[in-house]
């Protein structure tokens, strides 16, 4: 017995083991940041082939790719703190203008514009409703607020995680085979046909997510912004890239932004505005149900529930990041599931075919 425990101790897949453990554990809290690299890696890796042969030299053409994939989306969040920055003034001015708190049923019935649209029963509702929404808008502004403050004294921490995530990004996509050579290494030859198939289905669904999900709410959001600049919105391009992201969040889609818009025109009489901010929304969810199945339907189709519960249980987690790493992880589980059934499902034939006399 002693003999096996020594054995066991000695093993190189032992000491293997305890060091991969021991190394999560020091990576722990970069471990997101590699993560999202990795992430990152998979959709500048095609990008760079493409540009080395104008570029010549593998390492340039990387970071040119890299540039080409993250500074926009570094922009983009930039833009959007600007304009948070720059609105929170004019929200809350507006706020105040509008004295929602101090509605009552009384102001409710002597105010002309609600009797031409609204019967006087509902007065009562709609003066609860608004101390609901004077309580929801000053949350939320105090929430973000805080988040910008946080964040602002975060910024050593921000500015270290992002430079392992670049440094992360550009290696793992210039080793990537290399990196893949060791863990190929040490797949057992009877567990390799699994692995296969797990690549493959992580890759499928990988597409989906990016061209299926990620792509359609970039179209979206690119058509909303347009549309809102059309219409005369302050802050348009913000609002559309608002769009784009929410968008991304199954069974939420673009709603939330063209539900205040249409509410905020309704309750500034801008009747006409109103009307047309609501086609513009239906119209764009008539698109989204022709464009996302046509895209996803190519590579894989992940029941929604799935996005839902990674885009939910994502941040809550791993804060922003959760975002993006939250529905890759259960998407890359799902495609493990599937991998499994498919080496099942191809070891049945051979069981009979063995047992057939």
């Amino acid at each position: 017995m002693i003999y096996k425990i020594k054995g066991t101790l000695t093993s190189a897949l032992f000491v293997l083991a305890v060091l991969l453990v021991l190394s999560v554990v020091v990576l722990t809290p970069m471990l997101s940041m590699i993560v999202l690299a990795v992430v990152f890696a998979y959709v500048v890796r095609p990008i760079a082939r493409r540009l080395q042969p104008f570029l010549r030299f593998q390492s340039l053409a990387i970071l040119v790719a890299m540039a080409v994939v993250i500074l926009p989306l570094i922009l983009l969040v930039i833009f959007c703190i600007d304009s948070l920055i720059h609105s929170a003034p004019a929200l809350i001015t507006a706020a105040k203008a509008s004295n929602i708190g101090n509605l009552t049923t009384t102001s409710l019935q002597n105010s002309s514009q609600l009797a031409q649209y609204f019967p006087s029963n509902m007065y009562p509702y709609m003066g609860s409703a608004s101390g609901v929404v004077e309580t929801a808008v000053s949350d939320i502004l105090r929430g973000i607020a805080s988040y910008l403050v946080s964040l602002v004294q975060s910024i050593p921490t921000l500015a270290l995680e992002l430079f392992v995530f670049f440094m992360a990004t550009f290696y793992i996509a210039r080793d990537g085979d290399r990196i893949w050579a060791y863990v190929d290494m040490a797949i057992p030859i009877e567990r390799k046909g699994f692995f296969k198939n797990l690549i493959k289905e992580t890759d499928n669904v990988l597409k989906s997510i990016f061209y299926g999900h990620f792509l359609t709410a970039m179209i979206v959001g690119t058509i909303s912004g347009i549309g809102f600049y059309i219409l005369g919105y302050p802050y348009a391009l913000f609002l559309g890239i608002l769009t784009g992201f929410t968008q991304v969040i199954p069974f939420i889609g673009h709603w939330p932004t063209y539900t205040v818009l249409a509410l905020y025109d309704l309750f500034t009489g801008n009747y006409l505005r109103m009307v047309l901010v609501i086609l513009l929304s239906i119209g764009l969810s008539v698109l989204d149900m022709y464009i996302r199945p046509q895209i996803s339907g190519k590579y894989a189709d992940i029941h929604p529930m799935i996005f839902l519960l990674g885009f939910i249980c994502g941040p809550l987690l791993m804060g922003l990041v959760g975002f993006i790493i939250g529905p890759l992880v259960l998407g890359v589980a799902y495609a493990a599931l599937l991998a499994y059934k498919e080496s099942r499902d191809a070891m049945v034939p051979e069981k009979k075919t063995e047992d057939s006399p």
